[in-house]
């Protein structure tokens, strides 16, 4: 983990976190529906109903967004595991990168299944 910037640590640990709790909460709505209705809500009479829309809407959302978070963090991780080589190649003059992509041309065609 040394290879990651902190900054991008930071990210991936909080963005796992959210990942983690919003999976919970859409897993199982019910519960985490209570605690909030228990916190927040009046002393008023509770619908079946009701609560079920609430159950059902809280898994589906819940899970969207667990998932845009994932993919957030997915690519928060891999933007910082490339963190390096996008410093590198930023560095570059034109010819140096021009020298690199020949190199690479190179080395590609003259293995098998490579352009040729």
């Amino acid at each position: 983990m040394r290879d990651i910037p902190i900054p991008y640590q930071i990210a991936c640990v909080i963005l796992t976190a959210l990942f983690i709790w919003s999976f919970s909460i859409a897993r199982e709505p019910r519960g985490w529906r209570r605690l909030f209705q228990s916190m927040f809500s009046k002393s008023e009479t509770f619908s079946v109903n009701k609560n079920k829309v609430i159950d059902e809407a809280l898994k589906r959302y819940g899970i969207v967004i667990a998932m845009v978070i994932l993919v957030i963090d997915v690519s928060c991780f891999v933007l910082g595991v490339t963190d390096r080589y996008r410093d590198k190649m930023r560095d570059l003059t034109p010819e140096q990168r021009e020298s690199m992509q020949e190199i690479n041309k190179y080395q590609n065609s003259g293995k098998p299944g490579g352009p040729m």
